[in-house]
Formats: structure tokens, sequence, C-alpha cells
């Protein structure tokens, strides 16, 4: 009997349907990489496994006292106790037991809690928590309040394998790790005598662990080999031969809809069967769900800065005595692509904060180059106001974003990057880790700059689109400096690694991740080894030091923004607020604007269609008339909503 069972599942969120319908089975032993685009439903399924919501309809069934353990996408938001506590807590029958032993003063209240831990054979776990909290590098005694939400992901992460599930269901275990835990990680999950199901954007991780890859496409659920590049090959195949099918489905409800146009032989007795499946072919091509576009991915490019870009010398960032970074002096040249891997809390942030001059060094100094405009990703969305809009965090409240010297209305530019109309007039605070990682992109992508640094991008990002960010950066006529976990994705764009060694020390080598790989193998060592070797010292004093640049780039983005606020501020007059009928028309408009852009969609594949202009100039004409009225009524509602938006805003 497999171990989780879905018959027939059906799920949905509002009136998107996650699942439709859809079976899966999980034999013991497996480990399945589970795929699909950002807000198709994967971390929901994991919930759905692990018991903690359930079916509309559809059975799912689990094997009797099956132990299963969630690992979430997002960090643990609890901070109080230490990092033992969040552990041994996390244990069933004796986890209580063991964290309030460690947290007692009391002689004789430790005295009963280990009668109790002893009777249950309690020590074997609390060797088992010390164990992986040492792999880890995990202080047991730190208290949680002092460690940042990607350190607490990893606390997260110890607490599910000190549980000693016979399911692991882990949402992008990768996310917030360094490369050497990644790489302990792959070696401990190879190991692991369970069944494991994980989320991730990794493709080294998942070629490494996976047994079998299953996609989550449109509510269907679609099993592959393991092989990460024969996933892709049959997924293409599987969606070629969709096209063909649906090509021909087409063909045919044309055919019938012709036949029952023409009227009197369609209401004849014997004919009430076509009729009949010309109504259910009418349903089904209703109910079809097309495949979400792919992102479209473009930079606003500033004019070339000078040779030079960053010229360091000698520079020194200390914490406490400890040095994060000692005596590095590198020059970065316009055009370069250099990727930056170490440790969590090795100084990998705190580095690009000196270059862009965010922070000061101790000792040494930094030459920014002429002409130089940075555009900076920040892996924890610091610079994203929650509160906002999806549009207001891109545009800052105006209706048009200028995208390398064209002016673009700001919902259109966001349908490039997957945001509906809807959408991008939702809160940012509703969106997931995918698409706030996308908005980050749509939100730097949109300022001129010549420089782009970026902290961990890869971050919940679908395959699709991590595969045309990769392009985006080859193809970057400036200069590139990302800091990633992603072995693969350091390998398709760097032409140099930074690597973090230790006790401060930068190593610069030429080429990506398989080349560090082969220059530390020359020396005797292992990569992976190499950036996991630091000491917890080192890595607290680099997260305080990161997070002291972090709160000096906030203050510094709050300033800012303060002032736009102060210079719009002397603008306004009092505005009425929207009437009944306006509050309407604006409930309305975002289904009017997307009906409109599928209506020119439609017309955009009649145009790209060679058989049009076969069809001669008059024909070619009349669809060219009718793509620009279609336009400029879309334009139209685009002004609308802003205005009534703005009136209703005042």
């Amino acid at each position: 009997m497999a171990l989780i069972t879905l018959m027939q599942g059906s799920l949905a969120y509002g009136d998107e349907a996650l699942l439709s319908k859809a079976d899966f089975a999980l034999e013991e032993g497996e480990r399945v990489c589970l795929v699909g685009r950002n807000g198709t439903g994967k971390s929901t399924l994991l919930k759905l496994f692990a018991s903690e919501i359930e079916l509309d309809s559809g059975r799912l069934i689990l094997r009797e006292g099956l132990n299963v353990q969630r690992l979430a996408q997002d960090p643990p938001q609890d901070a109080s106790g230490t990092v033992y506590g969040m552990v041994a807590r996390g244990i069933d029958v004796v986890g209580e037991a063991l964290a309030r032993f460690k947290e007692s003063t009391s002689a004789s209240e430790q005295e009963q809690l280990a009668s109790f831990i002893e009777q249950h054979d309690g020590w074997v776990k609390d060797a088992l928590i010390y164990k992986i909290l040492n792999r880890m590098d995990l202080d047991p005694e730190l208290s949680l309040a002092e460690l940042s939400g990607g350190w607490r992901r990893k606390v997260a992460l110890a607490a599910a394998l000190a549980n000693e599930p016979q399911v692991l269901l882990l949402d992008e275990p990768t996310n917030h790790l360094d490369i050497g835990t990644i790489a302990w990680l792959e070696e401990y999950l190879q190991g692991f005598r369970g069944t494991t199901i994980f989320i991730t954007h990794d493709r080294t991780f998942a070629d490494d662990l996976a047994t079998r890859i299953v996609e989550l496409d449109r509510g269907q659920l679609y099993s592959y080999p393991g092989s990460f590049d024969e996933y892709l090959r049959l997924r293409d195949e599987r969606l070629r031969l969709e096209e063909l099918e649906r090509a021909n489905f087409d063909r045919v409800l044309a055919e019938e809809e012709a036949w029952i146009r023409r009227g009197v032989k369609a209401r004849l007795a014997r004919n009430e069967g076509r009729v009949r499946n010309l109504q259910a072919m009418r349903e089904e091509r209703a109910a079809r769900r097309d495949r979400q576009g792919r992102a479209i991915l473009k930079i606003s490019e500033a004019d070339r800065s000078g040779n030079i870009v960053f010229e360091a010398r000698d520079i020194t960032v200390t914490y406490e005595g400890k040095d994060i970074i000692k005596d590095f002096s590198p020059t970065v040249m316009r055009g370069d692509r250099i990727g930056i891997v170490g440790p969590n809390g090795a100084g990998k942030t705190t580095l690009i904060k000196v270059l862009m001059g965010a922070l000061k060094p101790d000792h040494g100094h930094v030459r920014i180059g002429t002409n130089v405009q940075i555009q900076y990703f920040d892996q924890y969305h610091e610079q994203l106001d929650l509160e906002k809009t999806v549009a207001d965090n891109v545009a800052e409240g105006k209706a048009e974003v200028c995208i390398n010297g064209k002016n673009v209305h700001v919902l259109s530019y966001l349908k490039n990057f997957l945001f509906t109309a809807r959408r991008a007039r939702s809160p940012a605070k509703v969106l997931s880790g995918g698409e706030k990682n996308r908005l980050m992109l749509a939100r730097i992508f949109a300022r001129p700059c010549n420089v782009l640094i970026m902290d961990e991008p890869t971050n919940d990002l679908d395959l699709e689109t991590l595969d045309l960010l990769e392009e985006l950066l080859q193809t970057f006529p400036g200069t590139v400096l990302v800091i990633s976990h992603d072995r693969r994705f350091i390998d398709e764009f760097a032409t140099e690694t930074w690597v973090f060694e230790g006790r401060g020390h930068i190593e610069s080598v030429v080429g990506g991740w398989r080349d560090v790989e082969a220059y530390y193998r020359r020396t005797g060592r292992k990569a992976t080894e190499v950036v996991a070797d630091h000491s917890k010292e080192e890595a607290l004093a680099a997260q305080a030091a990161a997070k002291e640049a972090a709160q000096a780039a906030k203050q510094e983005v709050a300033a800012t923004e303060a002032n736009a606020a102060g210079a719009g501020a002397g603008n306004g007059g009092s505005k009425k607020k929207l009437s009944f009928t306006e509050a309407h028309e604006l409930e309305l408009l975002p289904e009017k604007v997307e009906q409109k852009e599928a209506e020119l969609a439609q017309i955009d594949t009649m145009v790209a269609d060679p058989k049009l202009y076969a069809q001669g100039a008059e024909e070619i004409k009349k669809v060219q008339q009718q793509r620009q009225q279609v336009q400029a009524e879309l334009d139209q509602l685009y002004a609308r909503w802003e205005e009534l938006m703005a009136k209703a805003e005042a």
C-alpha cells in the first residue's frame, strides 16, 4: 500500500482551481521533486499531505499512523526561546521535557524531568538533536531572537529532521542555505530511510536527489523520471501533443458549429445526439485551462559606465575583533559577471554593501567609477512596501514607467512579469514568495542601470523564470554581481567567482561553480567544505554587520521616499470621494481590462499567423485597424482606472 494516495482530488482557492480531479501515489523510499509555476498550488499540496487542510472533493488516504513533517517556505515567526528549545519541542512525547530540562533552574524539577526522559529513551533524541545542530553549525544555546529569518529557517529544518519522520515534506529547503549546508542536506536526504517530497528551484539539488519528478500543471499531476533534463524533454513533448490535440478539437468544434448554424437538419430527432455532443464540446472548450505564459524580462539600461566600476584597496571589515573581510582588493571592470559564494553569515552581503558605499570599511577604501548606476536586488524584499499595491511598488503612484526611453503603462509592464491587472492592484503583502521575487525584478528592471547587484535572486522563482533570468544576465551589456547558493545558476552566467574561505579571506576564481570545484580539487580540498568551514563567531559577527548595513540602507530608502512624498504633498488639492456609480464602475474595471487584454492577445496571434498575409492587403489592413481600436480602448480603460483609483485614495 502507498504511503499517501490522492484519488480524484479537487481543491480550489477562491475561483482558482489548484487541483482538478488529480491522482497521485507516494511509495515508500521515494524522493519526489514537485515542480510547477509560481502560484499553481505546490505549497498548498504539501499542506494537504500534512493534513493541515482538506480537499473540496475526492479522497486523500494516508497509511495509518504515518508520521509526516512539513518544513514551511517562510522562516518561523516565533523568536522566543533557544535553538535547542525550538528543535526539541517539535519532537513527540519527550520533546517538551527535554526543552524544559535545559531551561529549568530547579534541581527537583530537573530530577523529575530526567526520570521521564529516561523512561521514554529521550536521551537518544537529545543526542540526535546535538548531532544535527552541530552539523548545521547551529549553537543550541543561542537565542532565536538573535537570528535572522534565514537562520531561523535552518533551525526549523533541524526541528523537522530531529523528529525522524516517515515522510518529510520540504518547501524550498535550499532557500537561505549556503552551498556547504545544501551539500550536507543532499547527503543527509540520500541516506534518509524515510520518504521525501520536496519543492525546489535548485536544479543541481533536484538532479542529485530526485528519484521522480512530479509536475503540478493546471490542476493535474504529471510524473516523470528523476533526471531533470529528461523531465524537460518529456514535458515539452507532452505540451506539443496537447497543442496538437487541442488544435484538432478546435477544428472539429468549428465544423460542428457551422453545421448547427445551418439549422433545419440539426432539429431533426435523429440528430439530437449530435446536438448533445456539440453542447458537451462547448462545455469542454469553456473549461479548458491554458498554460500560464512566460515572463518577459527586460532591463531599463542606462548609459555605459566607465571601464572601472569598483576599485577597492585593502578593505577590511571587523566586528568585535573578528575579521569578516580582510585586506580584499578587487577591481571590477565593466562587463564583469561575478558570482559570490560562501556560508550564511560569512559577510557576502556586507561586501556588496561596502562596494556600493552603503557601509564604510574599517580599513581601506573603495572608489566607484564614473557614470555608475546601480540597481540592487535585496533577498529580504526590504525595498517593497507590503501595504502598497504591486503597481505602486513599481511605478510609485504613477501610471507609466519608462523602459529604455519608451513610456509603458504600468499594468502592461507588470503583465510581462505575469501579474494580471487584478493582481497588480492587490497589496504586495498577499503575494507568494515567488511573486514577491518577480515584483522585485519588475521594480529594479524599471529603473535605469548599468550595474546589477543581486542578493539571492533565485529564491522561490519557478524554473521558467529562472531560465529567463539566466539569459538576461548573460546578455546584459553592463556589470553583474550576484550572491547565490544555486550552483548551476552561477555556472550559467559567472565569468569570475569570489569564494569566502573564512577568517576574512576571499579567493577569486576564474569561471563559475564547476571551475571553483576544480580549483579546490587541485589543492586537495572539496569546494563545499571550503565554503562551509567557518566558525559560529565569524557568522554571528558578519550577521550583525549585515544588519547594520541593512538598517543604514533602509533608512536611506525611507528618507528618499519621505522627500518624494513631501514634494508631492504640496501639489495635492481637495478631491471628492467616489460616488456610488463610480465605485461600482471601479469594481468592474479589472474584469473589463482582462477581457480587453485577452482580445488584444487574440488579435496578436492572428497578426503573427503567416496565413493572414496570404489573404490580401484589404484583410491585413482590417486586422491592423482592429488592433489599433482595441489598443485604444484598453488605454482608455487603464486611464479611467487610474483616475478612479486616484480619486478613491485622495
